[in-house]
């Protein structure tokens, strides 16, 4: 059995790592800074986890309450004498945290593990991120919805949509409220909700999600564990969002009204 260590580390951007022989890495939650380019965590070459600091930052704040994010079963291992790197924004890190092994033989390397190993690069945590802008100066219309974020799973893989959602909505005039903005999924072009606005509201509030008190904006992670959506190859999902208001928005001086959404994404490739 291996000796068991905590494992806290950050890594940098760009710089060349290698585990020593007799000790390997467990990754189970990480965070980054990286915000434009996908934060990407290599093991020997092969690409093992991507990620955006507006799904996992590096640590909370007091206006952004996604804390580091948890990889479950897609936790990814390095390792012994194995090269590995993260890549990202110029000057980005990644927090890694989990547990480090330290082996008295090789035999001491768990079952487990090596079959995790395996299969990571096949099977593991990307980010799908996209926005919608209007014309600089254009209103938003009422009851409008606009495509912002669309997954489709090619030949081959597999997409699971079951976790954290990040949104952020730009260039209003006004505030933005509880009740004036909606985001609706839909599944090969069939909505996941209901279909009569006397029901209520179509689509799901984002305030829960985001709000603006005029000076910060706060984000709060949106979780659709109860809400899993699995794409087979050739199926589509489509993230749109709607103004729900009652009212045209309008857009703030100048400014384009933009709409911005992430989702985790558990890809695997089939067999």
């Amino acid at each position: 059995m291996p000796q068991w260590y905590k494992l806290k580390k950050t890594l940098i951007a760009g710089t060349a790592y290698r585990a020593e022989t007799d000790k390997f890495y467990v990754i189970k939650r990480v965070g980054t800074n990286s915000a434009t380019a996908l934060g990407t965590l290599t093991v020997a070459g092969a690409k093992c986890l991507e990620m955006l600091n507006t799904l996992a930052p590096l640590n909370m704040t007091a206006y952004n309450w996604f804390d580091l994010y948890d990889l479950g079963d897609y936790y990814v291992v390095i390792p012994p004498a194995k090269a590995f790197m993260f890549t990202g924004d110029s000057g980005s890190k990644m927090l890694i945290e989990g547990m480090i092994g330290e082996m008295m033989t090789p035999a001491d390397f768990p079952a487990d593990l090596a079959s995790r190993l395996g299969e990571q690069a096949k099977k593991f945590v990307t980010v799908k991120q996209a926005s919608y802008a209007f014309a600089a100066g254009a209103s938003w219309p009422a009851d409008a919805e606009v495509e912002v974020l669309t997954i489709t799973a090619t030949a081959g893989e597999r997409h699971i949509i079951d976790d954290r959602l990040y949104v952020d909505v730009s260039g209003l005039a006004a505030l933005p409220s509880a009740g004036s903005i909606a985001l609706r999924f839909y599944y090969q072009d069939k909505p996941l909700d209901i279909l009569d606005a006397g029901m209520g509201m179509l689509g799901m509030d984002v305030w829960n999600g985001y709000w603006n008190d005029g000076t910060n904006k706060y984000y709060y992670p949106i979780d659709l564990s109860d809400m899993a959506i699995q794409l087979e190859p050739g199926r589509t999902l489509k993230i749109k969002a709607r103004n729900v208001s009652g009212a045209d928005l309008a857009a703030a001086t100048g400014a384009s009204i933009t709409i911005k959404v992430g989702v985790i994404d558990k890809y695997m490739m089939l067999p």
